[in-house]
């Protein structure tokens, strides 16, 4: 199975996050009446909750649009067969932010509107913050050993 190029996996996982993204603007815009339905519905809970999890999630879903544009980002170059790029670096301290802000909204949701899933998605965001960090410094390291290798070719 080919890996890397439009064609490969790669292409695969960049179409699917065009997707995600493309679907979480309109989740973004219909935030207030989808939530607003949630609530009256199957929630059924009073309107105090509504206007703190509207500004939750706004600000949550703002940074996962971000974070899924970062790693559009970083995908698009994998299909070009060129990940050892600065910009790569960039975005994946980028999304390595959005986690770990993702995950400090979460720990302040604990304080007001606790779950056991909100304790696991603040965690989940605090290694894949991490990791993206962790990660960006291991492609800077890739890319300073590229170009010592280019320039002694």
């Amino acid at each position: 199975m080919v890996i890397l190029g439009e064609k490969g996996l790669s292409g695969i996982v960049k179409r699917i996050l065009d997707f995600i993204f493309l679907g979480g603007l309109g989740i973004y815009i219909a935030l207030p009446f989808a939530l607003k339905w949630y609530m009256n519905t199957i929630y059924r809970t009073s309107t105090e909750n509504y206007y703190f999890l509207l500004g939750f999630l706004y600000i949550t879903g703002l940074v996962c649009l971000g974070l899924v544009n970062e790693m559009r980002k970083i995908f698009k170059t994998l299909n070009r067969r060129n990940p050892f790029m600065l910009d790569n670096v960039k975005s994946l301290n980028r999304v390595g932010g959005s986690c770990l802000v993702i995950a400090a909204a979460y720990m302040i949701k604990i304080f007001f509107y606790n779950s056991v899933l909100t304790a696991i998605i603040a965690m989940v965001f605090i290694i894949a913050g991490l990791f993206a960090i962790v990660l960006a410094e291991v492609f800077q390291q890739a890319i300073a050993v590229k170009e010592e290798n280019d320039l002694t070719v």
